[in-house]
């Protein structure tokens, strides 16, 4: 035989040989076949069929969902998120964060023998309707997945409170998402979370919380968290003093739809210099911000809205200090809506950052009691897109610099007092304006007669007024 041919029938030897070995290492494992076969048996309803590939005698590997590893055929990932929940909006539905789950969840009960893949790294069953059986039992079996890295399972309707404390065996986890979910019994002890060094995302919103009075100083014991949500959790406390921050890592805290009902000033969080993303909305806060607030440069999000409900007669008004945010150059949203006790508009502009270029594509501080005119100088946030300032006590005219912000695509002047004349210099660059609000307010003048060809408006309110369309 020719050596050239030899050789090339080797090769092929060896590729088929290859391919062969790889496929057996890759084919699933009869005892984990079975686990999975049995998670399917608890599901009583799956509308879109995606446990339909869940077949006996099939390659579980290969299932809908599911991920082995090519080396030894162990299944190492189950993702059986419903992707097509969403959320209502907070401000329409009353300050409550509701969630809709859609027809396509799946419904029933969690085989406890799911947690006997021992070799799983990631489990999300996040927002379909299940449930797990109550006792130790099942608890027992999910905290000995001992190479668990992400676990969520956001929306689950019911479970044994038994199963924290065994979660926190978990010790290689990094990711936690327990969002919307109920336990069986109001969580009194956060402790079990010092377990778990390696976490990275805790999402626990929407848990009950309201007896755990220490949280702050468990969180503080897990520097490696970069993002903790514990927002609508009926949490009554977030001044506790904490003499050393360990949390040097976080950029994203949500503490929002908590009743503090205390000033925001002695509050931890204002020396978390590495926050990018900051969630105090309807937290029932006051008070001033502290100038630590100022030092916080990594900012890029800060919501402090709807909190001035909260204040009583004997309450500390709600005021952002002058030039508070000037150094804040990475700030791209801020969102004051309620709350504020008061302000002039011209002292808020000039307190806001002067970067450049300014980043800030949000500017929401409707309903604040403000006082003052429009400085010319708001032409200076070109990438605005929201700009928000309703319900305020706005006086004089609309500059017309307004007109200059091509990037804006929801302008809300209404139920000011302002004045003046509305001219086609206030509409020269809003080719990408959307809502246009300017209702409730002494404006005269006319729009421009090619309005429809300058912007793609869906939403335009001039009541109150006497400009002519």
């Amino acid at each position: 035989m020719h050596p050239t041919t030899t050789k090339l029938l080797l090769f092929l030897l060896v590729v088929v040989t290859a391919a062969a070995f790889g496929n057996r290492a890759t084919a699933c494992l009869p005892r984990e076949r079975d686990a999975l076969l049995a998670f399917k048996r608890g599901i009583t309803e799956d509308l879109a069929g995606r446990l339909a590939s869940w077949r006996r005698g099939g390659d579980c590997c290969r299932w809908r969902g599911v991920r082995c590893s090519n080396r030894t055929g162990h299944v190492l990932e189950i993702r059986l998120r419903n992707s097509e929940a969403h959320f209502y909006d907070r401000d329409i539905y009353g300050g409550e964060l509701v969630a809709y789950i859609g027809p396509n969840a799946l419904s029933g009960q969690i085989n406890p023998s799911l947690f006997s893949l021992e070799h799983l790294e990631h489990l999300d069953l996040g927002w379909n309707s299940l449930d797990l059986p109550s006792g130790a039992h099942s608890s027992k079996l999910l905290g000995s997945l001992n190479s668990l890295r992400y676990l969520n399972l956001s929306g689950l309707e019911s479970y044994d409170a038994s199963l924290l404390p065994w979660i926190g065996n978990l010790s290689k986890l990094q990711h936690l998402d327990l969002f919307d979910s109920y336990p069986s019994v109001q969580p009194t002890d956060l402790s079990w979370l010092t377990r778990l060094p390696l976490l990275r995302h805790l999402r626990l919103a929407r848990v009950d919380l309201s007896m755990v009075h220490d949280w702050p100083r468990v969180v503080n014991t897990i520097p490696s968290l970069g993002t903790l949500d514990l927002s609508n959790c009926s949490l009554q406390n977030a001044n506790q003093p904490l003499p050393h921050l360990n949390l040097t890592e976080l950029e994203s805290l949500d503490l929002s739809y908590n009743f503090f009902d205390h000033p925001s000033r002695p509050c931890w969080f204002w020396n978390l210099t590495s926050l990018k993303y900051l969630n105090l909305g309807s937290s029932h806060l006051y008070g001033q911000f502290p100038n630590t607030l100022g030092e916080m440069t990594s900012l890029r999000i800060f919501d402090f809205s709807n909190n001035r409900v909260s204040h009583g007669i004997n309450r500390v008004p709600t005021v952002l200090g002058p030039n508070l945010m000037r150094n804040l150059c990475n700030l791209e949203v801020l969102n004051l809506q309620e709350g504020l006790s008061y302000g002039n508009i011209t002292e808020l502009y000039e307190g806001l950052s002067h970067c450049s270029p300014s980043l800030l594509r949000e500017l929401n501080l409707g309903r604040n009691n403000i006082t003052g005119t429009l400085p010319t100088g708001i032409a200076h946030f070109t990438n605005l897109v929201n700009l928000h300032l309703s319900g305020n006590h706005l006086t004089g005219h609309v500059p017309s610099e307004i007109g200059m912000l091509n990037n804006l695509v929801s302008l809300n002047l209404g139920d000011n007092n302002l004045t003046g004349l509305i001219t086609e210099a206030h509409f020269s660059s809003l080719t990408s304006l959307m809502i246009l609000d300017f209702s409730q307010n002494q404006i005269i003048g006319s729009l421009p007669k090619d309005l429809e060809k300058i912007m793609s408006l869906d939403v335009l309110l001039l009541h109150g007024n006497q400009i002519t369309v």
